[in-house]
């Protein structure tokens, strides 16, 4: 029978990242050129974490994070270029202020899907919530913690991971120098639980 507790134990593993929220709908935009879109989601991906807070097999809080990378924030900004007909010196514009918007600051787009809206509090002074991100031996708390709202087409736009009923926010924390290979932690804690997003820089 201990091929019965391996299988049990296996389902327990396998069961919560199963149980990720997904409602079914319209996909997100994308551009008209597959290999554009591939290479956009890619990018995507690379720099966008995500993690759960369960009561057993049952989700109380679902996070996805995208780190606003220079590389990230590069394809975001050509996206919406892409995707507003911006003229070349318009995308140029563009993407010099926000590269210099990003510059001093450590920032995410976080997404938040909680099964109860007292969970989704992290605006708040008073937030059930910590958050911090860990850059070497530092733990920052966030300068900025903005409520975007929920889910709209603008956001599934450059944020694809985004479904109904989502929340979206920016998040930013002090500038740090970062290297090559670094490791930074975006870390929440709450009586619900714990949730740690790793981020490699490149």
């Amino acid at each position: 029978m201990k091929w019965l507790g391996a299988l049990c134990l296996l389902a327990l593993v396998a069961c919560p990242s199963a149980r990720i929220p997904r409602i079914p709908g319209d996909p997100p935009p994308a551009a008209r050129d597959a290999d554009e879109e591939a290479a956009y989601q890619r990018v995507l991906e690379r720099f966008t974490a995500s993690k759960g807070v369960y009561d057993n097999l049952d989700t109380k809080v679902f996070f996805q994070a995208t780190w606003q990378s220079p590389a990230f924030v590069d394809a975001r900004v050509r996206r919406e270029g892409s995707f507003k007909s911006w003229p070349p010196a318009e995308l140029e514009t563009k993407l010099t202020d926000e590269r210099a918007r990003v510059a001093d600051a450590v920032e995410f787009f976080f997404a938040v899907h909680a099964n109860d809206y007292r969970f989704d509090d992290f605006e708040k002074t008073n937030s059930m919530w910590r958050m911090v991100v860990v850059v070497g031996t530092e733990e920052l708390p966030p300068v900025l913690v903005e409520r975007l709202g929920r889910t709209n087409t603008e956001m599934r736009s450059y944020y694809s991971y985004m479904e109904s009923f989502w929340v979206g926010y920016r998040v930013r924390f002090p500038a740090r120098a970062l290297t090559a290979g670094q490791v930074i932690h975006l870390k929440l804690a709450s009586a619900l639980g714990k949730a740690e997003l790793p981020f490699t820089v490149e």
